[in-house]
């Protein structure tokens, strides 16, 4: 906090010798004296005052400490910046909505486009739950429908080879342990299909999600602002604070 105060207090005293351009001051000291043209939610562009027809640069806002404009005024930059979502290989759905359910989602997501970001439920939790119970990585991502048709199925159909298979060691006919080989195969396919669909949910609703965030997103800042007002023949730096809200 010392490092901002003295950095501001020798920059105000500097304020006179820059009126000519932009600078902005980095925060490991450096100076571009340049020319800003635009300032988005998350970035600075500008070209350098030496070369106004030249390149435009651009740097983040985070590694800013404070810019001061030609008409005098100077922006402090003490927020940092959340990194964009990360998207690969497809675009972000705009025409989404919240509380929106799987049986809509799997029309609009294919599950073979989700790339992990920070914040996502790991899908492979979702597929080792419903490896133990049926159905679990279902209800786990609020499939409540799906995981509980799963769970109550697979119960149903090992009840059923249980009470087939004890019919069939007593028994003459072979018939009854056929059915009860029959419903372990379906006890064995269910489960699998479980897993696969847990996994598959995870994934469409992270992507969902994702796009969630990026359309209904804000970034609410609060940081303090210096600037510099001419007084008869001195300039006087005056301190407040500006509120940012950005959708």
């Amino acid at each position: 906090m010392k490092k901002i105060i003295y950095s501001l207090i020798a920059i105000i005293a500097s304020m006179g010798l820059a009126n000519a351009q932009d600078v902005v001051i980095m925060n490991n000291g450096d100076e571009i004296r340049a020319k800003v043209l635009e300032i988005t939610s998350d970035e600075v562009k500008y070209r350098l005052y030496e070369e106004p027809d030249g390149v435009i640069y651009s740097v983040w806002k985070s590694d800013i400490l404070m810019i001061h404009y030609e008409s005098g005024r100077s922006e402090v930059f003490t927020h940092k910046v959340m990194p964009r979502p990360y998207y690969s290989g497809r675009e972000p759905l705009y025409d989404i909505r919240p509380g929106m359910k799987y049986r809509e989602l799997k029309h609009l997501y294919n599950h073979k486009d989700y790339i992990s970001v920070s914040g996502d439920l790991n899908p492979a939790w979702s597929g080792v739950a419903s490896f133990f119970i049926p159905g679990l990585g279902e209800c786990i991502n609020e499939e409540w429908g799906r995981g509980l048709g799963k769970f109550f199925g697979s119960a149903a159909l090992v009840s059923a080879a249980a009470v087939f298979t004890q019919v069939g060691f007593y028994g003459e006919e072979g018939g009854p342990l056929i059915i009860a080989a029959a419903c372990y195969a379906g006890a064995l396919g269910l489960n699998i299909w479980s897993i696969v669909d847990a996994i598959r949910i995870a994934k469409v609703k992270n992507m969902y999600e994702q796009d969630l965030r990026q359309v209904y997103s804000f970034n609410l800042d609060l940081y303090p602002s210096v600037n510099c007002i001419q007084m008869g023949n001195t300039m006087q730096p005056t301190v407040g604070f500006t509120l940012a809200l950005q959708f």
